[in-house]
């Protein structure tokens, strides 16, 4: 090899020791970023014995990528239904707990039956009247939740829908601007690290599916097969609060709706189950609940006429053939029970319609209304009860489902989470950067630095002695 060939190996070996010591040092100031990928300089043997970078490599495996995504896009799904769940059946309290709307039916069981022995008793009386009151309130606590959990779901909904469109603009621009870049330049690296936190934060909504073209531009699909990017184009989000329906531009990809080309996973997916599904269930089975104690409480009571209302009302009226949903919500003891209403404890005894007062010791009325609660009631099969129940059996029945959905939410959750954190470690072993094994890196730059370093000055030397002796 001749001095000069020696002095261009040289000079091409600190030019590359250079770059590798700019990326170890990007590794090492970068190392608890979980979007940033470990790059490594590729280098290659040049003419006359030389070294020159290649490119700039990120460590990557596309199919970990995939498999975190798909196990993340699940867990967020079940993450939104069981934070809505835990706070609506928070509401509900425990089956035995004495709030719970099946012990408070107990309870006012339990009263009337008391009542029976000693009709006439004002003190017996009141108890009847507060039960009832408690049952209602413990009701519209209920539905209050429920709309809550609702309000949530939408809002939900309009703010994943933002998130998403903004991240499918962003992965867009990004695959724009990588098809200007230079394949191999840190520039090239940090745009492909973009993305990837783009598609992460995109898999968190909604289950998707990506795929690279031989520009390195990726495509988007949902977990169904609608496109939502394309090179630089998009199709975003839209949801339509009255039809329940999400498009992708034209194309409706509802989660769970025939033909869809959407996804089931995500947030949301999660936030469009409650409203669409979870919520208007538990509220059909709230209603079917208020529904029976109205009109249980009306058809044993002898003493009413036509249209008059019982013992509970829709908002202090009979209920009427149709009533709009939300009726938990209504449900009212009727007034002219309630002493400090105006109204008399001693229709509690002879019958809400009762116009005269009747003996002391009659408990027929009362009796007829503890028959009622051992009668079977007919009920929506759409609760998921049957045709008929016992009001207490229906009660528990509807109780014990909606916590069961809560249950079932936390439980996939506890699994999927689980599963996520190993894809997740295991992405990170892939992509990350262990410090130590950086500085090692590091040391052996330098020694490489310095050995090229004095190659280039032996050389030098070795030149400046042949000019000296001529």
């Amino acid at each position: 090899m001749s001095i000069i060939s020696s002095i261009l190996a040289s000079r091409s070996g600190l030019m590359v020791n250079s770059a590798r010591a700019q990326t170890v040092s990007t590794n090492i100031a970068n190392a608890q970023d979980e979007n940033y990928s470990k790059r490594t300089v590729q280098q290659a043997e040049g003419l006359g014995g030389g070294v020159y970078v290649v490119g700039i490599s990120r460590a990557v495996d596309t199919t970990m990528d995939a498999l975190f995504r798909k196990e993340m896009s699940l867990a967020s799904t079940q993450n939104t239904l069981s934070g809505a769940l835990n706070v609506y059946t928070a509401q509900l309290g425990d089956l035995g707990s004495e709030t719970s709307f099946p012990s408070l039916l107990s309870a006012l069981q339990n009263d009337l039956g008391l009542l029976s022995n000693d009709p006439g008793d004002t003190s017996l009386q009141q108890e009847v009247l507060l039960s009832a009151k408690a049952l209602t309130g413990a009701l519209h606590d209920a539905n209050a939740a429920l709309n809550q959990v609702q309000t949530t779901a939408f809002t939900g909904i309009e703010s994943d829908i933002k998130t998403a469109n903004k991240s499918l603009a962003e992965i867009a621009r990004i695959n724009a601007d990588i098809g200007r870049t230079v394949p191999g330049t840190d520039t090239y690296a940090s745009l492909q690290d973009r993305r990837s936190a783009e598609l992460d934060t995109l898999a968190s909504v909604i289950g998707i599916q990506v795929s690279y073209d031989s520009e390195n531009r990726v495509t988007v699909h949902t977990t169904g097969g609608q496109t939502l990017v394309k090179a630089g184009y998009v199709n975003a989000l839209s949801f339509d609060r009255a039809t329940g329906e999400l498009k992708s531009d034209d194309i409706v990809i509802t989660p769970g709706s025939s033909g869809r080309r959407g996804s089931d996973e995500g947030s949301l997916a999660g936030y469009i189950a409650l409203a669409t599904e979870i919520v208007p269930q538990s509220q059909l089975e709230l209603d079917e609940f208020a529904r029976s104690l109205i009109e249980g409480f009306e058809a044993a009571d002898a003493s009413l006429a036509p249209g008059q209302p019982g013992l509970f009302t829709d908002g202090g009226f009979a209920l009427g053939a149709t009533y709009p949903a939300g009726l938990a919500g209504r449900l009212q003891v009727n007034s002219a029970a309630d002493p400090s209403a105006g109204g008399d404890l001693n229709l509690l005894r002879d019958g809400l319609g009762a116009v005269t007062a009747g003996p002391q010791s009659d408990n027929t009325q009362v009796l007829a209304w503890i028959n009622f609660f051992e009668s079977d009631v007919p009920y929506d099969t759409a609760a998921g009860q049957g045709a008929s129940a016992k009001i207490i059996d229906f009660a528990n029945g509807i109780f014990s489902a909606q916590h069961g959905r809560r249950v079932k939410a936390d439980t996939e959750l506890a699994s999927l989470t689980a599963s996520s954190e190993t894809y997740r470690a295991n992405r990170l072993n892939i992509r990350g950067i262990n410090i130590d094994t950086e500085l090692q890196d590091l040391q052996l730059i330098e020694q490489a630095f310095n050995a090229n370093s004095q190659a280039l000055r032996v050389a030098t030397e070795m030149i400046d002695t042949l000019l000296n002796m001529t």
